[in-house]
């Protein structure tokens, strides 16, 4: 049974994810985190412009016959780093210096919600801005209330939403992350899209790391029984638990249901639109 947190089910055709490695290089941040040198963290903190730019083209052609789509955004390094820094996804420790670090979060990932707005609108893709902080409250990290209402009205008249992670409350941790991924399973199970993806730096889930072997092959299809053994080969680090996180929230979507839901790498030129029609380009595809 689908949860829906008392807010009415519709069908929608597409709820998309920009993964924050799309859009900074989260390669870096742990370097800023440990060098604390302002060149490294002016670097980790550097938001891809160009790859921003494509991904807003390619989301426009896909728009053009998917109307009703959801669009969420990571906060990629600029996020991650002040989180970590802060000490913010241990949650509340009641003292000003870490409230500040969570205005300082903010700040970081509204530079980048603004910069892939301003792209949205060179591409003219009728964006509208939501915040997680305003909608959603959780207990030790997991939703338990949500009002996601507004959304499905700016649906209703021809309007994208879109919504990132962020900061929220929780009433075991005072605050507490609350990841993209997450919020995007608990909109899949409101609003039934018929396809899913999930846009990453690369093509897909891969037998080993493409980062760092040469050899590593891509697995184009994970089944429903297939994903566990997956989830317990890989192994996350960051403030949302990296890819680790990512499957366990698609095996979720899985089990309620969901079978067309895919991996891939969205900077790549005619990637998104390529997969969800023809489907002859390098992804993993989840069912």
């Amino acid at each position: 049974m689908k949860e829906n947190y008392g807010d009415k089910i519709m069908e929608i055709d597409l709820i998309i994810k920009i993964g924050g490695s799309c859009v900074s290089n989260k390669m870096l941040l742990y370097k800023a985190l440990k060098t604390k040198v302002p060149e490294d963290i002016k670097a980790a903190l550097k938001i891809n412009q160009e790859a921003i730019n494509q991904i807003a083209e390619e989301i426009s052609i896909t728009y053009s016959s998917m109307k009703k789509m959801i669009i969420l955004t990571g906060v990629g390094s600029p996020g991650h780093f002040t989180v970590l820094k802060h000490d913010l996804h241990k949650g509340n420790n009641r003292t000003l210096e870490q409230h500040i670090g969570l205005l300082e979060a903010q700040i970081a990932v509204n530079r980048l919600r603004q910069t892939i707005l301003e792209a949205f609108l060179r591409y003219q893709i009728p964006a509208v801005q939501f915040y997680a902080s305003s909608m959603y409250e959780s207990d030790r990290m997991r939703i338990i209330t949500a009002n996601t209402n507004n959304i499905g009205k700016f649906m209703g008249v021809g309007m994208v939403p879109v919504i990132s992670g962020d900061m929220v409350p929780d009433i075991s941790m005072g605050y507490s992350v609350l990841s993209g991924d997450q919020i995007l399973a608990d909109l899949a199970n409101k609003f039934n899209p018929k396809k899913i993806v999930y846009g990453s730096d690369v093509d897909g889930i891969y037998n080993t790391d493409p980062k760092l072997d040469s050899n590593s092959q891509l697995i184009p299809e994970i089944s429903r029984n297939e994903i566990e053994t997956r989830i317990e080969e890989i192994s996350g680090g960051d403030a949302s638990g990296q890819m680790k996180g990512k499957l366990t929230e698609i095996k979720n979507l899985l089990e309620v249901g969901f079978k067309d839901i895919y991996l891939l790498n969205l900077t790549k030129k005619g990637i998104l639109a390529d997969a969800l029609t023809k489907g002859n380009v390098p992804f993993t595809r989840f069912y």
